[in-house]
């Protein structure tokens, strides 16, 4: 593969502190004095709210449930807290847009960014008889969208990266433009389109006073001390031998995990010594020259959060399958060995591509993160991740997996929006059913949906995440997440759901509404309620069954789904009848006309994702 594209990048000394505010002025500070002081005090009391541990007091004043719940939790949990640097952006008669913040010390400062972000944002405030108080929080991608990264960067192993992020942005909102970013970052330059611009950094967000205009430049200069914590490598790790950046480490900017408004183009040029080798999340190409190891990577999609991992010690293999590169970063000992790795990779390629098509991209990577426990980690962008060395990859006993599959399957998908983890986490964890009735026959499949039944309450998640809300990747996209695809299956037929799935994923739309689209095509009918009950509820599922006479009366005890509901009945002349009554609302009657009825079994197939009151 050649990437022909070369950044050219000079790196400068640090010296700022972690938490930046320009010193050209307040936003709307001015304006804000002239209408009174009531205002301020009222950020006052909300700032002293956040750094206690009163949810009764905190709630008062923040009357956003997804806020209030996170900071119960914070309660809960005993974290320390402490409130940031809030400032008032701009004020309009009766109504203000504020920039509030805090942070929680948590461990690891791209941990700390992450959690910071449910609470630090802009904020809208009114005033009401002469009173402000905080009405609604602004989404910072609203309007705004991140087109582009061109990033240089310099990694110290054991120390820190420095980097130089040049930016193409769309500025659309009233506030100006905001990201995320490490709150640690120490920022040594920041210009908008060429010339020193106000702004403010706290708590992970990075706030810029900007005109609305499309096609600007935004070029951030900064470096990263990374931690070196041994019992904390989850995010971030630089040691002396090996370390790794994730993307939820927050080490470049973006938005969040599931914004479609900071999917961008990146081209990488990064520099670290020769001794060292370098696996960025993107297709990439390295050379030597003198004393540095340089690797040139670039998305062939758009895409966000990008990951970085380094190791003296690894080897680099390449394989080729049809279009695709697989490029093996691992030590020598590494397991599973390199050509069964390569081998599992074409068998599980063949298997999705039969049903769904060709994957989005040209390039895989596995990377052996020595910082780790073995197993299987995670994906990001275009690599698979695995542990000091992998785990089985596809595998009967005692529970059906195909934990491989599942990060190679993540190759088809990559959303953005509400239910971003369902179209990820998801549709992996179906496409590992699909995988193990490929290698140990369809009979495995019952008891693989079996085990994810399981795996949801085992979890705890019933009554406390929606797939619809699942930003975080909390874990409810995976189990329950698969089971939709599961019942989708079987009402629509696996030939049809392979239809939509194989349109979707060719799209270039991959939101829910598109998903959404392919599967109402398919199946000649309007999906979005049947989907967004299962999407949007915290539940599932729960009913009650009752007989009378030859009627089975059926009730929904919790939120209204929407489902198809088998039954296998025998009747006492000792016939068997199946009967399908599709539950549209919370009450409905089956009623058996061919006999009289002995005895029934619900749900004789487990084609459906519920439990019994």
């Amino acid at each position: 593969m050649t990437l022909n594209f070369r950044i050219s990048i000079q790196f400068y000394p640090i010296f700022l502190g972690i938490i930046l505010t320009a010193t050209t002025g307040s936003f709307a500070q001015h304006k804000a004095n002239s209408n009174g002081n009531s205002l301020k005090q009222s950020i006052a009391l909300i700032d002293s709210a956040f750094q206690h541990n009163n949810a009764e007091d905190f709630n008062k004043l923040v009357p956003i449930k997804g806020v209030q719940d996170f900071y119960a939790s914070v309660v809960e949990e005993k974290i320390k807290k402490l409130s940031g640097k809030s400032k008032i952006i701009l004020v309009s008669k009766d109504s203000a847009l504020v920039f509030l913040s805090g942070i929680l010390l948590y461990g690891n400062s791209g941990d700390e960014t992450n959690y910071a972000a449910n609470y630090t944002g802009i904020y809208k405030f009114e005033r009401v008889a002469g009173s402000w108080s905080l009405k609604s929080r602004i989404e910072i991608d609203r309007l705004n969208q991140i087109k582009k990264h061109r990033l240089g960067i310099n990694i110290i192993p054991g120390k820190s990266i420095t980097v130089k992020d040049t930016l193409t942005i769309d500025i659309n909102d009233s506030y100006g433009f905001a990201t995320r970013l490490n709150h640690t970052a120490k920022l040594k330059k920041l210009t908008l389109n060429g010339a020193e611009t106000e702004f403010s950094f706290d708590a992970g967000l990075l706030l810029l006073k900007a005109r609305r205009k499309n096609g600007q430049t935004l070029t951030l200069e900064y470096s990263i001390n990374v931690e070196r914590e041994e019992t904390d490598k989850n995010s971030a790790y630089f040691g002396d031998a090996y370390g790794h950046l994730r993307n939820q480490y927050v080490w470049h900017p973006f938005f969040s995990f599931s914004s479609p408004n900071d999917r961008a183009d990146f081209s990488l040029y990064c520099t670290i010594p020769k001794a060292y080798y370098l696996a960025t999340s993107l297709p990439q190409k390295e050379m030597v020259i003198g004393g540095s190891r340089i690797v040139e990577a670039k998305s062939l999609n758009p895409t966000f959060g990008l990951s970085i991992y380094y190791d003296k010690d690894w080897e680099v293999n390449t394989f080729r399958k049809d279009h695709i590169d697989l490029v093996v970063y691992a030590t020598k000992d590494f397991l599973p060995e390199k050509r069964a790795l390569y081998a599992e990779f074409s068998k599980s390629y063949d298997t999705l591509q039969k049903h769904f098509g060709k994957p989005i991209g040209n390039y895989l990577g596995i990377v052996q993160d020595r910082s780790n426990t073995d197993g299987w980690k995670n994906r990001s962008n275009s690599i698979v991740v695995a542990g000091v060395k992998g785990s089985t990859l596809i595998t009967d006993k005692p529970n059906p997996r195909a934990t491989f599959g599942h990060e190679v399957a993540h190759g088809w998908t990559n959303p953005t929006g509400p239910a971003t983890n369902f179209l990820t986490e998801g549709w992996a964890t179906y496409a590992e059913s699909i995988l193990l009735a490929s290698v140990y026959g369809d009979s495995i499949t019952t008891t693989f949906f079996k085990s994810q039944k399981q795996n949801y309450f085992n979890g705890k998640f019933d009554g406390k995440s929606s797939l619809w809300e699942d930003y975080s990747n909390n874990g409810v996209s995976y189990a329950k997440g698969a089971w939709l695809f599961y019942i989708l299956s079987h009402q629509l037929g696996k030939k049809h759901l392979s239809t939509a799935m194989t349109n979707f994923i060719q799209s270039g739309d991959q939101s829910i509404k598109s998903f959404t689209s392919h599967l109402s095509a398919v199946a000649q009918s309007d999906m979005k309620p049947f989907l967004n009950s299962w999407l949007k509820s915290k539940e599932i599922p729960v009913l009650e069954i009752l007989q009378s006479g030859n009627s089975i009366e059926i009730l929904q005890a919790g939120d209204l789904f929407l489902f198809p509901l088998e039954f296998k009945i025998r009747l006492k002349d000792g016939t068997y009848l199946t009967k399908t009554i599709n539950m549209q609302t919370k009450e409905q009657t089956l009623t058996i006309s061919e006999g009289v009825i002995e005895s029934f079994i619900v749900d004789p197939g487990s084609k459906l994702l519920f439990t019994m009151k």
